[in-house]
């Protein structure tokens, strides 16, 4: 039994296709009522779902303050003085490490402890020479206490040969007859207290270039004793709040800081790591038992209250932007360049450098973030205000509308929405100045206004009432 097929016309198919996209072209009439040729010129009445369905609002035309902007693109970076890596300058052994990536620290927390053989070593090495150099210092006083006694004797020494001498010149020149032999022996005792005085001073002056000899080896110790103080405070560099260092045991090495912060069983080599500001931890290169040498990062830590946004000028805007340093500046997210600026800054440098490959100049702005919107590595847009103009006629910018070269907003009379042209003048982020097509008072569609190019209107709307 042969089934028979049912065919139907193309033109019939095309027919059902264009009654049915009929209602679908009628701006919100559900379907009723004749659809008029698509014409921007054509008065729109809209239905109050309609309007709240696209989001219609509208603001009465007024007198504000006009803008002349530069605007850039930019990328979100830390300021430099914000950002602090903290590194070992000695080689060793991480023990501990107190900060996760993502930690809040506040300025003095521990981060980090490290064990080093080298700073060991060069403590063990300073206490030596402190030892050796109060063995030196206790000779250079028993040295200076001879010193003492030989002016002393020097002293007597030279009051005796005085004495002696005139003695022996009295003998001599008496009138009376002298033994030969008291004359001998008198000039003996004067030749003795003569050179006794003598030799004391010999011992005297060796003496004291004796002091002055340990004198000059204790000044070379004292230097010796700085510079490898020096040595170890540099190696033991902990970024502390307060810039000293903490050296298990360190006080009994006397160096000029006190030994509260020894801790019993640990090594003398033991350093910790505070972090220099309060911020969080953005980047944590080290674990623990693993090694480190000198220079090695082992966190960083960053603030961002405070950011700089680089950017750039192209050649082109570079002569007519003028001196933009200290100009303000708001900042946008580029996905969303209509929306309320997310931080204001301030131009911090202009570079004098043309790129020669972008055919750039760069571009440093300084912004405050107490919320956090502008996130490292964030890319915005940056409105660099050059100039400000008061008392112009202007529109927000999301009620013009662009067609080509011509530009237009919509005006509601209060029951139809009608294109109005305009001629544009200044226009910054915000809003555009209108010099012609528009008076103040005039009411105009600020946001839904392109939804209204895509409605048809019906035929045979009457504007005039």
């Amino acid at each position: 039994m042969t089934r028979s097929r049912l065919v139907i016309p193309s033109s019939l198919v095309l027919l059902a296709i264009m009654v049915t996209a009929i209602p679908l072209l009628a701006h919100e009439g559900h379907g009723d009522g004749e659809i008029a040729p698509f014409d921007l010129d054509t008065p729109r009445k809209v239905s109050p779902e309609t309007a709240a369905h696209i989001g219609l609002r509208t603001a009465e035309v007024g007198f504000g303050r006009i803008e002349d902007v530069v605007r850039l693109s930019g990328v979100v970076r830390p300021a430099p003085e914000k950002v602090h890596s903290i590194s070992s300058r000695v080689e060793g052994t991480v023990l501990a490490v107190a900060a996760q990536v993502g930690d809040m620290v506040r300025e003095g927390d521990l981060l980090v402890e490290l064990e080093s053989p080298q700073l060991t070593q060069s403590i063990y090495e300073l206490r030596k020479l402190e030892t050796e150099a109060y063995a030196l210092q206790t000779q250079i006083a028993g040295a200076r206490s001879r010193i003492s006694e030989f002016e002393v004797e020097l002293e007597v020494a030279k009051e005796h040969a005085t004495i002696a001498q005139e003695e022996f010149d009295r003998v001599r020149d008496s009138d009376g007859a002298v033994a030969v032999s008291v004359l001998s022996e008198k000039r003996a005792e004067a030749v003795r207290s003569r050179g006794k005085s003598q030799l004391t001073e010999i011992e005297l002056s060796l003496a004291r270039e004796q002091v002055e000899s340990m004198d000059r080896q204790a000044a070379s110790m004292d230097r010796s004793h700085e510079a490898l103080e020096q040595v170890i405070t540099t190696m033991a560099n902990t970024h502390g709040a307060s810039g000293e260092c903490d050296i298990a045991a360190i006080g009994n090495a006397s160096l000029g800081s006190s030994a509260s912060g020894a801790h019993r069983g640990e090594s003398l080599g033991t350093v910790r790591f505070y972090s220099p500001i309060s911020g969080v931890v953005v980047r944590r290169e080290v674990v623990s038992g693993q090694g480190v040498g000198v220079g090695q990062t082992l966190l960083t830590v960053a603030e961002y209250s405070t950011v700089q946004i680089a950017g750039e000028l192209p050649e082109s805007l570079v002569s007519g932007a003028g001196d933009l340093e200290g100009k303000e500046v708001r900042v946008r997210r580029v996905s969303d360049p209509r929306s309320n600026a997310i931080a204001t800054g301030t131009v911090r440098f202009v570079s004098p450098v043309i790129d020669p490959i972008k055919r750039t100049t760069h571009v440093i702005v300084e912004a405050e973030n107490p919320d956090g919107n502008l996130r490292d590595g964030l890319y915005v847009d940056l409105v660099v205000v050059l100039r400000e103009e008061e008392d112009a006629v202007v529109v927000p910018a999301s009620a013009v509308v662009s067609d080509g070269p011509m530009h237009f907003v919509f005006v509601y009379d209060g029951e139809f929405y009608t294109k109005q042209d305009i001629d544009l003048g200044t226009r910054d982020d915000q809003f555009v100045e209108v010099k012609a097509g528009l008076v103040p008072g005039d009411a105009v569609v600020i946001r839904g206004a392109y939804s209204l190019t895509q409605l048809r209107p019906k035929a045979g709307v009457n504007t005039d009432g």
